[in-house]
C-alpha cells in the first residue's frame, strides 16, 4: 500500500457508495420529494401475488401521513393516497361503484396479496390482504385494503414518477 493510500483511509477519503435508489428499492429513512413536499419513508409493504409488483411506502412529514402505491409491469406506476376514516364490516361490501364525497369511484382491478413489512405498516405478514382499486372519471383514485377484518380506505390520484425525487439515507 502506498503512502496516498494510508493517507486516504485515515481521512476517511474512500466512502462507501449508497445504492442508487428508485420507487422499487426505497428503504426506511429514505426522503421522498413530491408535489413540492419531503416525506420521510416510515415503513413500506411489499405486495406478493398476481402478474404485478406493487410496493406501498408509508410515508410521513411532520405527522401528516401519506401512503405512496408503486406498481411495476412493463412501466412503473404512482399513486400518492390519503387514509380517510371509512368503516367495513366485511369484504363482500365492496361495490363495483363506491361513493365518496359525492364522487364515484368503479372497481378497475382487485387482488389477494401475501405481505413483507418492513418499518410501519397496518398489515401482518401471516394473513392475506385483499385489495381492490377503483377510478373515478376525474381520474381520482380508490385504495380499499382488508386484512383479517380490518379495513383501510385511501383516496389519492396518480403521480408521474419523474416528478418524484428521491434522497437516500445513509
Amino acid at each position: 500500500m502506498g503512502f496516498f493510500d494510508k493517507i486516504k483511509g485515515i481521512f476517511g477519503a474512500e466512502k462507501k457508495e449508497l445504492e442508487k435508489r428508485t420507487l422499487a428499492n426505497l428503504k426506511v429513512g429514505d426522503i421522498v420529494s413530491c408535489d413540492l413536499t419531503d416525506y420521510e419513508v416510515e415503513g413500506f409493504t411489499v405486495y406478493r401475488g398476481g402478474p404485478r409488483q406493487r410496493i406501498g411506502y408509508l410515508l410521513n412529514d411532520a405527522g401528516r401521513k401519506r401512503f405512496l402505491l408503486v406498481e411495476s409491469q412493463e412501466t412503473v406506476r404512482a399513486y400518492l393516497y390519503d387514509t380517510i376514516q371509512a368503516r367495513l364490516e366485511n369484504p363482500d361490501a365492496v361495490n363495483y361503484e363506491m361513493i365518496y364525497d359525492d364522487e364515484s369511484y368503479f372497481e378497475k382491478v382487485r387482488g389477494e396479496s401475501n405481505v413483507n413489512t418492513v418499518g410501519h405498516s397496518a398489515f401482518n405478514t401471516v394473513d392475506p390482504v385483499y385489495w381492490w382499486m377503483h377510478v373515478a372519471d376525474s381520474g381520482q383514485a380508490m385504495l380499499i385494503e382488508w386484512q383479517n377484518g380490518e379495513t383501510i380506505f385511501r383516496i389519492g390520484a396518480p403521480v408521474k414518477p419523474e416528478h418524484i425525487t428521491i434522497f437516500a439515507a445513509s
